[in-house]
């Protein structure tokens, strides 16, 4: 990684600016949390996630596929993997990756005229763009309704409460709610913070965090009137194959950011069949005309204004029949569709799997070359029903790469 970073602080809390969408572009690929992953501090954290392992079937190698969000690291530091893998960077973040070594980059969205600038503005640099971040990467399995629970929670949120979630905007729009519509909605906020304390009076001690988490849940504390429980069930942090219980009670889920990465959270709660509400200004930069869900997934908030986030989620939650979100999210997205998409935008997969036709988890010699090599169903490994599929950490990286070498 040689080039510096800049946190896009000015496109966090408002949606407009007055700058041209080239030099947005620029601004927001002027961040990538890869940097902070290239520090030695951070090694024990790199993600190393294999979407298909190498495979080797009746005197045929086909390599496979990881993404990390240090690319570069793990590349220098285990040059092997190259000759095994195909790698894509991840920025963890709406821009660009920076990586120097990946074969292809996560872009988030499919964005043709960003694509067009970065190709003009880079064309050295010969790198595969792929609309999608690991946030698409959640398991539709895992992540699903159950059964039994009663819709009693007019909101759910998991989400940090650092500065860019705008969590202020949030408590205004509820309060906005209150004042319309005379009613205080339930909500339940998990913040993935273990530091924080739920006593067992209810209140949420959040002393422990850092200062700008502190100073945002203060000025949270403001606008409810100094009575956080009174309006909302924070929670440190909720396991997460606790989640879906969670979402299972929720009439919708909100997220208050404008600029972040493509967002787990939103991706999870449609999976679990609870709509979404997002600004409309989300990511919209990134964006361009690609959707931040799809048709019947949720509902826009049409301005950054705390009366359109009540009047979008008394929407939301008093037309439940208006939404199918689970139905429509298994139909764009979920790991087996995730895979099947990041695999057709490499050539080398169109020119090298047998009978390849664009559903590489389907394939007939894929899934016998899977079974051969590893002695498991290539769905098995997708929905992580072994220990092959993701492991963290430059040691445990070796040591998966290890595994591979004498697999095939």
């Amino acid at each position: 990684m040689d080039k510096k970073v800049k946190w896009p602080k000015e496109y966090l809390h408002t949606p407009y600016s007055k700058k041209s969408i080239e030099q947005i572009w620029d601004d927001i690929d002027g961040y990538s949390f890869e940097s902070s992953f290239e520090k030695e501090e951070k090694k024990d954290k790199i993600d190393f996630v294999v979407v298909l392992p190498p495979l080797n079937y009746k005197g045929k190698f086909l390599k496979g596929v990881f993404y990390s969000q240090a690319v570069d690291k793990i590349l220098d530091t285990i040059p092997g993997i190259k000759d095994m893998f195909i790698s894509v960077a991840n920025s963890m973040f709406s821009s660009y990756p920076m990586s120097q070594s990946a074969d292809c980059y996560f872009t988030s969205y499919n964005n043709p005229l960003k694509e067009e600038y970065y190709r003009k503005k880079y064309p050295q640099k010969d790198v595969i763009l792929i609309p999608l971040q690991d946030a698409d990467f959640a398991n539709e399995y895992e992540m699903a309704p159950v059964k039994g629970y009663k819709k009693d929670l007019d909101i759910f949120c998991t989400t940090s409460p650092y500065p860019f979630k705008n969590i202020t905007m949030f408590a205004k729009g509820i309060k906005a709610y209150e004042k319309k519509y005379g009613k205080i909605l339930k909500v339940e906020y998990a913040i993935g913070m273990k530091e924080a304390k739920r006593l067992e009076d209810g209140t949420f001690d959040y002393s422990k965090l850092r200062s700008d988490v502190q100073f945002q849940l203060d000025s949270l504390k403001l606008i409810l009137g100094g009575n956080i429980e009174k309006y909302i069930d924070f929670y440190p942090y909720i396991k997460h194959d606790e989640l879906k219980n969670h979402y299972s009670r929720a009439k919708c889920a909100v997220l208050c950011s404008l600029l972040e990465g493509k967002n787990r959270f939103i991706h999870e709660a449609q999976s679990c069949d609870v709509p979404v509400i997002v600004f409309n200004d989300f990511n919209k930069y990134a964006r361009g005309n690609h959707p931040a869900f799809y048709p019947r997934g949720g509902e826009y908030v049409p301005e950054f204004t705390p009366e359109a986030l009540a009047d979008t989620i008394h929407k939301v939650i008093t037309h439940p029949n208006a939404y199918t979100p689970r139905e429509s999210y298994l139909k764009y997205s979920g790991r087996k569709n995730f895979i099947d998409n990041l695999i057709s935008y490499i050539p080398y997969y169109q020119w090298n799997v047998p009978d390849y036709n664009g559903k590489i988890t389907d394939n007939i010699w894929i899934n016998l070359a899977f079974h051969y090599n590893y002695q498991i169903p290539y769905f098995d490994f997708i929905y992580e029903k072994n220990t092959l599929n993701h492991t963290r950490g430059i040691e445990k990286i070796k040591e998966l790469y290890d595994y591979y070498s004498t697999m095939i």
